[in-house]
């Protein structure tokens, strides 16, 4: 019933962006001013291949270029609904200029107006060739400084997550993350779930660079949502084939820190694999600073992670487009970087190197992020 109320609500909010964009159009812009017919059938199509991309997403035959003009509807959609904002706040400033002067005529606001519709027009095609670039360009390194109590020495930890290997992501766009996580001399990897987002045979030869990640003690990964959508178990046995380690609600004791995962909040709903923080955290040594993996940010709001120094996830994407940030940050509390959860334990939700759906990121930038862990000093 939840997942039909939000997808119930999706299709409201895409709707009313449509008419809001009909009604926009049709008063401001000379464009379609006196095509108000043709106006109507755009707006429908765009409208009918947004629901169809949302209806089809998960359906494991979907064609790959069905997908991308399905999901270029969305990012029109939402380019264009940004462009609208953007003019009529600069419409609405004009106006006030207008009413405060006095001594515009006719013929130059007729100008004004023109030249509003155009600034619209090219905002739309700034607005959806960013996105789309954002979300296909490897990400860049973020550095990040975390203090860690007990911790001996300096360490460095490569983390990503939220790859979203499938119809979009293939081999190639993994090999460049390889590449760059490379370059970073890490002394571990860490991967934090939504690895994978398709059946993994289809998957399979796009997740082969990973053997070629190299790190000093090892690459670690948890499982993710939507590794259960498609299969945890068939996902899980082929990843045990490649050079990284699952922390399947178990720990590991490394040179400077205990390091342990939680499988994902998913297994819950799905009765397979479900995550054990109690497990998870069993034996750990004491002597040692702890980290844990978890995928899902909330798991820490629900969860005693009390035993843990810092606690790495993803999920979020970082809203993804501007402005789903709010609605992360209502289911997950947590959306993007570093927070203090008590006095001990410090989170830190990375943004994704990936993404989910249609190929666009707006004002929520992906990153590979380059953790520096350092010791604790105290004034």
């Amino acid at each position: 019933m939840k997942i039909l109320f939000v997808v119930g609500i999706i299709f409201v909010v895409l709707a009313l962006i449509k008419i809001y964009a009909y009604r926009r159009f049709l008063r401001h812009t000379f464009i379609f001013s006196h095509h108000r017919v043709l106006l109507i059938v755009l707006l429908s199509l765009l409208y009918i291949g947004e629901v169809a991309f949302f209806f089809l997403a998960k359906d494991r035959g979907f064609d790959h270029h069905t997908y991308i003009a399905l999901g270029s509807c969305v990012i029109v959609s939402y380019a264009l609904f940004l462009a609208c904002v953007v003019g009529d706040m600069a419409r609405s400033m004009g106006k006030v200029i207008e009413d405060k002067s006095h001594i515009l005529d006719s013929q130059r606001r007729r100008f004004l107006k023109i030249v509003l519709d155009l600034g619209v027009l090219a905002l739309f095609i700034i607005f959806s060739t960013k996105s789309i670039k954002n979300a296909l360009n490897i990400p860049k390194v973020r550095e990040v400084e975390v203090e860690i109590e007990g911790l001996d020495t300096p360490k460095t930890i490569a983390l990503i997550s939220d790859v979203h290997v499938g119809k979009m992501i293939q081999g190639e766009f993994v090999r460049g993350v390889v590449d760059r996580i490379n370059t970073l001399n890490a002394d571990i990897v860490v991967i934090v779930g939504d690895l994978v987002d398709e059946n993994i045979e289809f998957a399979k030869d796009f997740l082969l660079p990973l053997n070629d990640l190299q790190s000093k003690e090892g690459v670690y990964y948890v499982s993710g949502n939507h590794e259960y959508y498609h299969g945890i178990k068939s996902i899980s046995a082929f990843l045990k084939t490649l050079n990284l380690t699952i922390l399947e609600n178990q720990n590991i004791e490394l040179q400077s820190f205990n390091l342990a995962g939680v499988s994902d909040l998913a297994g819950r709903r799905f009765g397979i694999l479900p995550p054990d923080l109690s497990a998870a955290r069993n034996g750990l040594n004491p002597n040692k600073p702890s980290i844990l993996l978890a995928h899902q940010p909330k798991f820490v709001r629900h969860n005693d992670v009390s035993d843990f120094d810092l606690v790495l996830c993803g999920h979020t994407h970082a809203g993804q487009v501007f402005p789903l940030s709010i609605f992360v940050w209502l289911d997950q509390h947590y959306v993007h970087g570093l927070y203090q959860v008590d006095s001990k334990t410090q989170l830190y939700v990375s943004s994704g190197v990936g993404f989910w759906g249609p190929a666009m990121r707006f004002l929520a930038p992906s990153e590979i992020v380059n953790l520096k862990l350092k010791p604790k000093h105290y004034a």
